[in-house]
């Protein structure tokens, strides 16, 4: 796993734009069996959970200032773990840890580590093994009274995150062994770090955007990164069903991404199926109507029909990218674009209004043509877009071949690909 703290893998929640295919209800029978045990130690309403086999191992995704960092962990090491964050007026740590397995005599070791938590003014307790519910003793942690209060009436009354609505068919989607998983909805706005992509996007705006594209995430570590699983239920009011419903297709953004790129998001488009899927979506959320009064204000502001514009290009492709010079959206049409030097755009608002929020900018006032794109924003960003240098691997780099979405940031990559949905942390993109 990455050696970023558990907050920055909320820098994933905008890459999930793309996500999306309901986990079906068969599949989180059939896996039931592989629930683990510290699992009971999770409150019903907790925001994320991180399990691990070894815990030296999630104890890095818990951003590094963190208190429980103080604690002499080394002799339980391999002991399996469970991480939960919970709110109780503020976001709350509580570590869960198998007794079993640590290096010395566990008892000697569990009594060693209880005192060094009280040294720290950190609440622990020891929770004996239950043969009711088949589970081995286990050590609690967290810096909260009232959580660790929280967790205790749980365990007395045998419920957990598995009563949660939707919980049980999360962890069907997870790995046998380590995976986190995010709760959607509300609890967005409450994990989302403060000033957390606040360059890129508003964030009341995107909080309430991604709060409805599912109702959680799973991630599952693989080798390089993670694979990425949303779940919801089979409604339009989720963004991810929408998306998911969408052909794919070829991103071309990467032969054309200049060397300083800060965000890079590509939508390839195929019409009229992305067109329908869009529609769909306003419809569920009760934007349908206004929506529509949008465009035909477009229509008669620029004398253009954003979806008759949209046709003639046989749009096949949608971006944006942030970048030093400047923030820009761009358009691949069906047939490449002549060269145009940038002059006034006579169709301001109509990405936005065709493709949604995310590809709204500041100032759209200017476009030109190069590369065969038509660039959008401001004089100085498309100017500079235009002019910017470019690294000659990119076109092999970009991971754009047979794809939904891909979002980069420095670091990481999102792709989804026929073989699902890929973050890719420390790409050399």
């Amino acid at each position: 796993m990455h050696k970023k703290g558990f907050l920055s893998l909320l820098a994933v929640l905008p890459l999930l734009f793309a996500c999306g295919r309901p986990v079906r209800k068969a599949d989180a029978v059939r896996e039931e069996r592989r629930i683990p045990d510290l699992i009971a130690a999770v409150p019903s309403d907790a925001l994320a959970v991180v399990c691990c086999d070894r815990l030296s191992e999630g104890m890095k995704l818990l951003d590094s200032t963190n208190v429980l960092h103080r604690l002499h962990l080394t002799p339980f090491k391999d002991a399996r773990m469970v991480l939960s964050l919970c709110y109780n007026g503020s976001l709350v740590p509580v570590l869960a840890l198998d007794a079993g397995r640590a290096e010395a005599d566990s008892s000697s070791a569990v009594t060693r580590l209880l005192e060094q938590a009280a040294s720290l003014r950190l609440q622990a307790e020891y929770v004996r093994p239950d043969a009711e519910a088949r589970r081995r003793g286990f050590v609690l942690i967290t810096p909260s009274n009232a959580q660790l209060t929280a967790v205790r009436r749980h365990l007395g009354e045998y419920t957990s995150i598995l009563d949660a609505p939707g919980f049980r068919q999360a962890l069907a989607a997870a790995g046998p062994e380590n995976f986190i998983i995010l709760r959607g909805g509300s609890a967005v706005e409450r994990l989302a770090p403060k000033g957390w992509l606040q360059d890129f996007f508003p964030r009341r705006e995107l909080t309430r955007f991604l709060g409805n594209v599912d109702e959680w995430t799973v991630l599952t570590p693989t080798g390089d990164g993670y694979d990425v699983v949303p779940v919801c239920a089979e409604d339009d009011v989720f963004y991810a069903n929408i998306l998911s419903a969408m052909p794919f297709g070829d991103s071309r953004l990467g032969a054309v991404l200049p060397e300083d790129v800060r965000l890079a998001l590509a939508l390839p488009v195929s019409l009229p199926q992305t067109r329908q899927a869009v529609e769909r979506w306003q419809d569920a959320s009760v934007r349908l109507t206004v929506y529509r009064k949008r465009l035909e204000t477009l229509r008669k502001e620029s004398g253009k029909d954003p979806l008759k514009w949209e046709q003639e290009l046989n749009v096949r492709e949608v971006a944006l990218v942030h970048f030093d010079g400047g923030a820009v959206t761009l358009v691949r049409p069906d047939k490449p674009a002549p060269e145009r030097e940038p002059q006034e755009n006579p169709w301001r608002g109509f990405l936005p209004a065709l493709y949604g929020n995310a590809f709204a900018l500041a100032d759209d006032s200017f476009t030109a043509c190069s590369r065969g794109w038509r660039i959008f924003g401001s004089p100085e960003a498309v100017a500079a877009f235009v002019d910017a240098a470019r690294p000659e691997d990119s076109p092999s780099a970009w991971p754009g071949k047979s794809c939904r979405f891909v979002i980069q940031q420095p670091g990481n990559t999102l792709a989804w690909g026929k073989k699902g949905i890929k973050l890719i942390w420390n790409s050399t993109l």
